[in-house]
């Protein structure tokens, strides 16, 4: 193949017929939001790997980048931009790596040619499985950080007609030298693809919709090698090749798709507003505390209904970008994989409108039911008090009959919760103040009781009342484990290693807000920790530096009925959310990167075919069962056990 620095040096083959092999691959993982700097960690570890197991010690002299990756990335890219960021290769090979930024996401290319490592007598099959061994310990563990990855197993073969007539003897014979990982069980399953007369190309292994790993089969004509580089390579510079930026669309397509059958809460919240529906109609006028709690449901229904539209969207945009990617005109033969994804895209479409749909419908029912229940009396605010501040009352005796009085402007009062991450809550207290809010902490209200040293229950019982809505930072400051001695051998791993979770008092505060103030609670997670456990699936929002944090965040409270003030533009820039600690944070003595958890059991979150039922879908791999799990975009989640 070509690689940047020119034409590959094709050793003797071994084989007739087959005159050079290489194996290339595309890792792909977030450029952006809260995952961005754990798998940015991940790509640095992986790109360290390369100079130790395969040689790529020097930078690759005609794309002037640098040998190594930077430190940090910068600020989020604009769309479409591509930025290479660092390049490597080992001194007289076509061993190479090249680093690049494609707007949201980060792209390592890798090129491993077998016959540049000096062991052109080596057999065929040992010319992609010796690479593949290699790579896969390298990038193994740090898989659970990639949106996706893509490898390519490249024969350059003498006949160019086998290859123009997308072969199945061709197919046939080249599937027997890979790696046992990528022969399929059904080797037939799948049709190929032809490109140009250039190449000709065939996904193997694992054809699940959802899978992470993609392999590919491609066949180079003796005469094509450098158009078939160009497109699954390198022409010569640092551009993405078309076929690796199709593959990243894809990528970004599955990863939702693997997001949206983790988290998809639908199911769930239809059920229990036709069950809390059902119950208010046969109660009438006695049920109060079910049209409360009715209230509830619709409200977190309309959130996810908010999530899922930018799904949605998402969704709509990864389909259009395959289609711009590269010319599918004749790759879209059925049963291909191009064809595939084509359906995938359109089934999932599908699939979130029937969701939109059916739970709006939901929705709708709830409102109208609602609207005829008069809403629980809540805490009456006393007059007007003549300073905007917190004021505390005279003391008084624990079992008086009233609760202190609060400045009638309460709907601003916000109490925030957290724990001694200092940088964390001064930039929420400045970004809710620049929102109209006011802030307030434990010992406001403390000061709320008029006793020096109140109980909890005391506390809250009399002074949350009077706070419109509780926000609960949690922020990775205690590093914990599960006792060996009680860890269970089925259980989960990552509860018998150290890991990080807020600090107890903002874990007790967090429940007794939840008891209080269920629907008006708003959790912000920070960086990588375990979240607590038995909260049901609630939702919260990952913290970022991305103006969509601060959207999402101001939302929330709107809902929640405080009066947020969006006017202007200082609370686009209040608060520095961009560089706080708390996103790199990681126990103490860990050396690898941190690895963000995954979505325990108890929480919630094709290609051809339509649903089977209202609010189900059957595509070709059987019935989708939604399971609960942690939100459905990557910076608005579930809380998970």
């Amino acid at each position: 193949m070509t690689g940047p620095h020119g034409p590959s040096r094709p050793g003797p083959s071994g084989r007739p017929g087959l005159l050079a092999q290489h194996l290339v691959v595309h890792l792909y993982a977030p450029a952006d939001g809260p995952s961005a700097p754990a798998a940015h960690r991940a790509l640095q570890a992986i790109w360290h790997g390369c100079r130790v197991l395969f040689g790529m010690t020097g930078p690759i002299p005609r794309t002037g980048l640098p040998p190594f990756p930077p430190e940090r990335l910068d600020a989020p890219a604009a769309p479409g931009t591509e930025t290479p960021l660092a390049a490597q290769e080992r001194p007289g090979t076509d061993l190479q790596a090249i680093l690049r930024r494609h707007h949201d996401v980060l792209d390592l290319s890798v090129c491993l040619a077998s016959d540049a490592d000096g062991r052109g007598g080596a057999e065929p099959g040992e010319r992609w499985r010796s690479p593949n061994r290699a790579w896969s310990a390298l990038t193994d563990p740090h898989a659970p950080h990639l949106l996706g990855q893509a490898r390519l197993y490249v024969a350059r073969v003498a006949s160019a007609e086998e290859v123009r007539s997308v072969a199945d003897p061709l197919y046939e014979r080249l599937r027997r030298l890979l790696p046992a990982e990528a022969v399929p069980a059904d080797p037939w399953r799948r049709r190929g693809s032809g490109h140009r007369g250039d190449l000709a190309l065939w996904e193997t292994g694992d054809d699940s919709d959802t899978r992470t790993l993609r392999r590919f089969l491609v066949a180079v004509a003796p005469d094509a090698d450098a158009a078939a580089s160009a497109w699954l390579w390198s022409g010569g510079g640092t551009a993405l090749p078309p076929f690796a930026r199709y593959l990243l669309q894809a990528a970004k397509l599955r990863y939702q798709l693997r997001v949206w059958e983790r988290d998809n809460h639908t199911r769930e919240l239809r059920a229990a507003l036709e069950s809390l529906g059902t119950q208010l109609r046969r109660l009438g006028a006695d049920g109060p505390a079910t049209a409360d709690l009715l209230r509830l449901r619709r409200l977190d229904s309309v959130l996810f209904l908010n999530d899922l539209r930018a799904l949605r969207r998402t969704v709509d945009i990864a389909a259009e970008n395959l289609t711009r990617s590269v010319d599918l005109g004749e790759l879209l033969r059925p049963g291909t994989a191009f064809a595939d994804d084509a359906a995938l895209a359109r089934s999932f479409g599908e699939r979130l409108d029937d969701d939109l749909a059916y739970l709006g419908l939901a929705v709708d029912g709830a409102t109208e039911l609602t609207a005829a229940h008069p809403a629980a009396a809540a805490p009456q605010a006393s007059a007007p008090a003549a300073a905007p501040q917190v004021a505390a009352p005279e003391p008084q005796s624990a079992d008086a009959a009233e609760a202190p009085e609060l400045n009638p402007d309460h709907a601003r009062n916000v109490f925030v919760v957290h724990g001694r991450d200092l940088p964390a809550r001064d930039a929420l207290f400045a970004f809710l103040r620049a929102l109209g809010l006011r802030p307030l902490e434990w010992e406001d209200l403390v000061a709320l009781t008029g006793r020096t040293s109140p109980f909890l229950g005391e506390v809250l019982a009399r002074a949350m009342p009077y706070t419109r809505a509780v926000v609960v930072l949690l922020t990775p400051e205690d590093v914990v484990r599960l006792h060996p001695d009680l860890h269970e051998p089925h259980g989960r791993e990552r509860e018998a290693v150290w890991g990080l979770q807020a600090r107890p008092n903002v874990l007790l505060e967090l429940g007794m807000a939840l008891v209080t103030h269920p629907d008006r609670t708003l959790l912000l997670l920070a960086g990588d920790q375990r979240p607590p456990s038995d909260l049901g699936g609630r939702n919260f929002v990952r913290m970022s530096g991305e103006p969509g944090f601060r959207t999402k965040v101001a939302s929330r409270l709107r809902l929640a009925g405080c009066p947020v003030d969006t006017t202007g533009q200082d609370w686009l820039t209040a608060g520095d959310f961009g560089s706080l600690d708390a996103y790199d944070r990681r126990p103490p003595g860990s050396d690898d990167p941190p690895v963000t958890p995954g979505p325990p059991p108890g929480t919630a979150r094709e290609a051809d075919g339509k649903h089977g039922e209202a609010g189900g879908s059957t595509g070709k791999h059987g019935p989708v069962v939604p399971e609960a799990g942690a939100g459905v975009s990557s910076d608005h989640e579930r809380l998970t056990p």
